[in-house]
């Protein structure tokens, strides 16, 4: 049986404030920032605010370290939402990270994967930052596509940490018909 292979070079942006904000527009991610509550609060105390509550279904809340080596795109999406925290606490140089990110929602993906109506304007790669304030922190949105590479070659690959419910399922998607590429 023959299978057609699509090639989609995927366009790099560089992490910004701009960048993310584009990302969390299109409800794929949040930044961290203070709630209007919290930044507006007038009380003697002060306010607390959550930001978001997992869903108990999927278990407690934990922090992970991640060593990321692989360097091929292979998107999963999660039922619930996961944050993103690049601390590099040392002098340590990491090779690059990339958060490969779908502008379409899993459901939406999933029937433009089978489709096969996948193209360029469905997808960015956004470099991440160690420790920039601006974007150091953010929250992967439940159902957003999604992935994190390096480049290969020599050097220490990236570590970054991840908050997110102790029972997490990773969906994985198989994209079989198409090869995925970041123009640097």
């Amino acid at each position: 049986m023959l299978t057609m292979t699509n090639l989609i070079n995927i366009k790099s942006l560089k992490a910004s404030a701009r960048t993310l904000s584009s990302l969390e527009k299109k409800g794929l991610i949040r930044v961290l920032k203070p709630t209007p509550k919290v930044l507006n609060t007038r009380t003697k105390t002060g306010a607390v605010d959550i930001l978001y509550g997992t869903n108990p279904k999927f278990g407690g809340h934990c922090l992970l370290g991640v060593g990321k080596r692989n360097t091929a795109i292979e998107f999963s999406f999660h039922p619930d939402n996961e944050d993103i925290i690049l601390l590099s606490p040392g002098a340590e140089r990491y090779k690059p990270l990339y958060f490969v990110v779908s502008f379409l929602k899993s459901e939406k993906f999933l029937a433009a994967l089978k489709k096969g109506r996948l193209g360029r304007k469905d997808f960015a790669a956004v470099e991440l930052e160690y420790n920039d304030p601006e974007t150091m922190f953010f929250t992967v949105l439940k159902d957003t596509v999604h992935c994190e590479i390096t480049v290969p070659g020599p050097g220490q690959h990236p570590v970054f940490f991840v908050t997110e419910p102790s029972a997490l399922n990773m969906n994985r998607i198989k994209t079989n018909r198409y090869q995925f590429k970041i123009e640097r």
